[in-house]
C-alpha cells in the first residue's frame, strides 16, 4: 500500500485525535510536565518534559500553566502525524479564533516535509480541523522578567557564534536533551552552568512507527520556541536569542500548492508569528527572536572561524550527534565543510572532520544537490545554493587550479562559465545584512560591530 493510501486509510480508522490534558509535579527542584494525547482507546500517548534545577519548590507553578498548555499544542504534532486524523479536539484548554489560525498554519507548514515525503497532497483546511472543547482560558503571565538572555544551544557552529558574541549580556545557555557537543559549546564559551531540559518520546509512538504508521519530520524548532518561552518564566530571563539565519528562509521544493521548507519553523515568517504569539498568549515580557537572522550562512561561517577553541568539539551533524561524531556522509557534514573551507585552513579542516570531504567521490550525489546541479535541496538545515556556489568558487581561488579535490574539480568543470559570477556573489554575501529581523537595538549593535 502506498503512503498516500495509508494516509487515507488511517484517517478513516482514526477520525479524531485528542489533546486531553497535561499535569506536572515538582520534585527536588525539578518540574516534570506530562501530556496526555488520545488517538483511540488503545493508543494513548503520555510524553513528558522536565525542567531541571529550577528552584521549583519556591516557584509559583501557576505562572507557567499557560506556557505548559502551549507546549502541548506543538508537542501533539509528533503524535498526531501517526494517523493524521481529520479532527484535533483540544480538551486541555480554550483557544480563540486567532490561536486556532496560528496553530493550523504552524502545524501544517511545519509538516510540509512530512507531507512531501509521504506523497500526501492536501491543504491546510483539509488536513485537519482544530476543535476547542474547553472553556478554561489560560491567561498570559504578567511578570517583570530579568533583562537577561536565554540562548538555546544545539552544538553546531551557529549557536557557538551567538554564545561567543553575547558573552557580556547576562546569558544562560539552554540545552534540550544535552549531548556532548552542546555541553562543550557552552563550557568552552565560558558559561559555568546551563538550563537543562529533558524531553521524552512516548515508546508507544516508536512501536507505531515499527508497524508502519505514518512517520516523518516535525517542526522541532517550534517546539524549542515554546519550551524556551516556559524557561524564560521559570528561570527569569526576558530574551530568547535563537541562532537562525536568513538562509533558513529558502525552501527545498514546491509541493501540493506550498513551498516545502525543512527549516520552516526556523524561517523569519515563523519567527515573527512565534514572537507575536508568545507575547500575546504566554508572556508579554518574553522577547523571542533570532540573533543571527540578519546574516547568511557564509557570514556566520566566517565569524565561527575566529573561535578555533571550538573546532575540536562542535558538531553540525544530526546523524552523528548521538555518538558525538561527524558521520561524514550526510548533507549537513558536507555543507558545513564547504562553508568553512574559504575561512579555515585545510589542516584545520582535516583535524575537524578527519578527511577532505571535497575529495570523497561517494558524496557526489549530495554535492550536486547542495550546488543545485541536480535534484532538490537536501532536507537538512543547510544554506542556499547561492552560498554553496560562492564558497566553492572562493575555495578554488585559494587552492589554485593545479590539484583540486575531486568534487571541487567537477564543480569547476561544470560551472566554469559562471565562476566569475559566483566569486562576485561571495563578496556580496559577506556584506549582506537583512533588515528582516527582530533584533532589539543593543543586540543589533553587537552584531554589526562584529561582522
Amino acid at each position: 500500500m502506498g503512503r498516500s493510501q495509508k494516509f487515507t486509510q488511517l484517517r478513516q480508522e482514526h477520525p479524531v485525535f485528542i489533546y486531553d490534558s497535561f499535569s506536572f509535579k515538582v520534585k527536588s527542584g525539578d518540574i516534570t510536565v506530562t501530556y496526555k494525547f488520545i488517538q483511540s482507546d488503545d493508543i494513548i500517548f503520555e510524553p513528558s518534559i522536565t525542567f531541571r534545577n529550577c528552584a521549583a519548590e519556591a516557584f509559583d507553578t501557576s505562572l507557567v500553566n499557560t506556557a505548559f498548555f502551549n507546549i502541548g499544542m506543538i508537542e501533539l504534532t509528533s503524535y498526531y502525524k501517526a494517523c493524521c486524523s481529520p479532527r484535533i479536539i483540544v480538551r486541555a484548554g480554550a483557544l480563540d479564533k486567532e490561536q486556532i489560525s496560528f496553530w493550523k498554519k504552524l502545524i501544517y507548514r511545519g509538516l510540509g516535509e512530512f507531507l512531501f515525503r509521504n506523497n500526501i497532497e492536501t491543504t491546510e483546511d483539509d488536513l485537519f480541523e482544530i476543535i476547542p472543547a474547553s472553556d478554561y482560558n489560560y491567561e498570559p503571565v504578567n511578570l517583570e522578567l530579568y533583562e537577561g538572555v536565554i540562548i538555546p544551544v544545539g552544538g553546531g557552529k551557529d549557536s557557538v557564534v551567538t554564545l561567543e558574541l553575547l558573552k557580556e549580556m547576562n546569558c544562560r545557555p539552554l540545552i534540550l536533551n544535552p549531548r556532548e557537543a552542546s555541553v562543550q559549546s557552552a563550557k568552552i564559551s565560558g558559561y559555568e552552568d546551563y538550563i537543562r531540559i529533558e524531553r521524552s518520546i512516548d515508546p508507544v509512538l516508536l512501536k507505531l512507527n515499527e508497524k508502519e504508521f505514518l512517520n516523518g519530520h516535525t517542526p522541532f524548532s517550534a517546539l524549542l520556541a515554546f519550551v524556551s518561552a516556559a524557561a524564560s518564566i521559570i528561570y527569569d530571563r526576558r530574551y530568547i536569542a535563537l541562532s537562525n539565519e536568513s538562509s533558513a528562509n529558502e525552501g527545498n521544493t514546491f509541493f501540493s500548492g506550498i513551498d516545502i521548507n525543512h527549516q520552516y519553523s526556523k524561517s523569519f515568517e515563523a519567527e515573527e508569528a512565534l514572537h507575536s504569539y508568545i507575547m500575546k498568549y504566554i508572556s508579554p515580557s518574553t522577547y523571542y527572536f533570532s540573533f543571527l537572522r540578519p546574516l547568511n550562512e557564509l557570514t556566520i561561517s566566517r565569524l565561527f572561524s575566529n573561535f578555533k577553541n571550538h573546532f575540536p568539539s562542535f558538531r553540525s551533524c544530526n546523524a552523528g550527534s548521538k555518538e558525538n561524531k561527524w558521520c561524514l556522509k550526510c548533507p549537513k557534514c558536507l555543507f558545513t565543510y564547504i562553508m568553512l573551507s574559504p575561512f579555515v585552513s585545510d589542516e584545520d579542516l582535516a583535524d575537524i572532520f578527519g578527511k577532505n570531504l571535497l575529495d570523497d567521490k561517494e558524496l557526489e550525489p549530495v554535492f550536486f544537490e547542495l550546488c543545485g546541479l541536480k535534484g532538490i535541496k537536501p532536507f537538512e538545515c543547510v544554506g542556499t545554493e547561492r552560498e554553496v556556489r560562492a564558497a566553492l568558487s572562493k575555495k578554488t581561488d585559494i587552492s589554485g587550479k593545479s590539484d583540486l579535490p575531486f568534487l571541487l574539480k567537477i564543480f569547476n568543470e561544470k560551472e566554469k562559465d559562471m565562476l566569475s559570477t559566483y566569486r562576485s556573489d561571495f563578496q556580496k554575501l559577506l556584506k549582506e545584512y537583512s533588515d528582516k529581523n527582530l533584533l532589539p537595538g543593543n543586540f543589533n549593535m553587537i552584531l554589526e560591530k562584529n561582522i
